[in-house]
Formats: structure tokens, C-alpha cells, sequence
């Protein structure tokens, strides 16, 4: 087995040791991509049951903001809104911060001042948007 390795030259050594580095490199982006993915999945089904069985109540956007993040290069802007929600008989009043996806023909409805629909968990307090943002 000395033989083989003694057979290589010195920077060839570097450079499998390179590639090794590379590979696991890779290894580790695609672990974390898919980790990633799977909490972003998890995320969207937990709003996907706030906003079916959550409490309808409205929020008034006190302010929003470009995240500079695009999906499909324009097709939809993802903005942040800072939401002051109504309380109901269920829920208190609270204070939001939601990332959401709004096609820009909708994007004046998502203005500071406006008043939008939610829905509330009534146990965990998270929000989700009720209308539609596309």
C-alpha cells in the first residue's frame, strides 16, 4: 500500500484532498437545503391550519416593508408587514410581524393604513392572512 501512495506525485495528493473537501462540502449544503425545505413545509402546513380553523379577525398594517426577495423574478414581491390585529371574544389584541407573498397587482392593498383579513390561533396566538395575496 506505500507503494501506491509514494507512487503519486505530491500534488496530486492535494488535490484528492481537495475534491474530498469539495464532496463534503456538497454533503453538508444539501443536508442543511433539505432540512430547510422540510421546516419550510412544516410552516406553511401550520398556517395552512391557522387559517382553517383559526378565529376571522382583521389587522390594521402599521407598516411594510420590500424584503428584496422575489418568487418566479416578479411574479410575486415578498414583503413584511407589521400588523396591529383586533382582539375578539376568543383572542387578545397583538402585534404581528408576517412575510408574505403579494403578486404586484395587489401590492397597494398592502399598504401602512390598510386593513386586512386574519386569522388566529387561538391557542398559539400565531396570525395568518385570510385574503388572497395573488
Amino acid at each position: 500500500m506505500s507503494d501506491f501512495l509514494t507512487a503519486w506525485p505530491d500534488w496530486a495528493k492535494w488535490v484528492w484532498l481537495g475534491l474530498l473537501l469539495s464532496a463534503a462540502q456538497a454533503g453538508v449544503m444539501l443536508w442543511r437545503g433539505r432540512n430547510r425545505r422540510a421546516a419550510e413545509r412544516k410552516g406553511a402546513q401550520r398556517l395552512q391550519a391557522v387559517r382553517a380553523s383559526g378565529v376571522a379577525s382583521t389587522a390594521r398594517i402599521t407598516a411594510a416593508r420590500d424584503t428584496r426577495s422575489r418568487i418566479g423574478d416578479t411574479l410575486y414581491f415578498v414583503i413584511e408587514l407589521d400588523l396591529a390585529v383586533a382582539a375578539t371574544a376568543a383572542t387578545p389584541a397583538l402585534t404581528r410581524t408576517l412575510s408574505v407573498p403579494v403578486s404586484p397587482l395587489h401590492l397597494a392593498d398592502y399598504g401602512a393604513g390598510k386593513t386586512v383579513r386574519v386569522r388566529v390561533d387561538a391557542a398559539t396566538h400565531e396570525v395568518a392572512m385570510d385574503q388572497p395575496t395573488g
